[in-house]
């Protein structure tokens, strides 16, 4: 599609090439793939911080509420203040298989009674709740204390959920396909278009027409492929004032001059030649007379340059005959002569 037939914006020229299409598209999916490895990957670093952080929290909890030791009664009041803490859902003492203090909401069966580390933890489905145990010092009258934390309240999920992060990874591709195809069509296509507007209108013709300088001025980066139209241009002038030199040098000569092939078809005559009809079969000058064609037949049998008479009128022609063994056509050059007839 011609631009001088339609005006287009540049992204549009762009994504009506093949070439146009693959780029975009691969370039789409890239930053899409791309995106989304990246939210996954933030997402994750995002979870393993909370969930270090909370883990933490809930270790310092537990180790300023129970580092001054004490006595089993001392310590149950101490925990059982730690309730006032809005973040604090449930709290539970656990001693030799017992549970000598449990307060709040908990969760049942939490922990195993057998778990390696320093502490065990469980999430709730919805990533609001962190149940937590934490294995206590030898030197204390109890064995384990969990506690049940509220996360929201101490580490805030992200405010964006994870779908509308996809939407945003989609919505950035497209942006970037959009902005893909617009420097494709205005920094490739659209000087190319140009080009070929320039060559639709000077078809058979572009040789002796420049090409416009303002297309390079303004798309600079073609600048070397337009001085190298130039130079072909320059290069297809010269050589076909060379051969309109030559052709007129033909053409201008008095002596007839005829290019035949080997089934008597012309092939080329000049002027000269043309203007005497015995040495053609008829009008339309398509085929040679049966003299010249017996000149012909002789050169390609002898397989070398010979010499020939044909009469015409009160003239007699003298041609040279030199066949063109390897294209299959005789070149025939005439002179007026007297009657002379030599063999070379």
């Amino acid at each position: 599609m011609a631009i001088r037939d339609k005006k287009i914006g540049p992204v549009a020229l762009a994504w009506s090439k093949t070439i146009g299409k693959k780029v975009v598209l691969s370039v789409m999916l890239g930053c899409f793939l791309l995106c989304l490895a990246s939210v996954i990957y933030f997402e994750n670093q995002n979870e393993t911080l909370r969930n270090d952080s909370l883990t933490q929290f809930a270790r310092s909890l537990a180790a300023t509420t129970l580092s001054s030791g004490g006595e089993a009664d001392d310590i149950l009041l101490k925990v059982n203040d730690l309730l006032t803490l809005d973040a604090v859902l449930g709290l539970r003492l656990h001693k030799d298989g017992d549970t000598p203090l449990s307060v709040g909401d908990t969760k049942s069966g939490f922990p195993p009674l057998k778990f390696e580390g320093s502490h065990y933890q469980e999430w709730s489905v919805d990533k609001t709740q962190l149940d937590i145990a934490f294995q206590l010092d030898k030197s204390l009258p109890f064995d384990q204390i969990v506690m049940r934390l509220d996360t929201n309240k101490l580490s805030p999920t992200s405010v964006y959920p994870m779908m509308l992060k996809v939407f945003a990874t989609i919505f950035i591709s497209l942006l970037t396909g959009l902005i893909c195809l617009w420097t494709m069509g205005r920094g490739v296509w659209r000087p190319l278009e140009k080009l070929n507007d320039y060559f639709k209108d000077h078809n058979a013709k572009y040789a002796t027409t420049a090409l416009p300088q303002d297309l390079f001025k303004k798309y600079p980066d073609y600048k070397l492929l337009g001085e190298q139209i130039e130079t072909l241009r320059t290069e297809i002038l010269k050589a076909k004032e060379k051969a309109e030199f030559q052709a007129r040098f033909l053409q201008e000569t008095p002596y007839p001059l005829i290019r035949c092939s080997v089934n008597r078809k012309v092939m080329y005559a000049n002027g000269p030649a043309r203007s005497l009809s015995p040495l053609f079969g008829d009008d339309t000058r398509e085929f040679v007379s049966p003299a010249v064609s017996e000149l012909i037949r002789k050169s390609f049998q002898d397989a070398k340059q010979i010499y020939g008479d044909v009469r015409c009128g009160d003239k007699i022609i003298t041609f040279r005959a030199i066949p063109i063994l390897e294209t299959g056509y005789v070149n025939l050059y005439g002179e007026v002569s007297r009657g002379l007839d030599e063999e070379i």
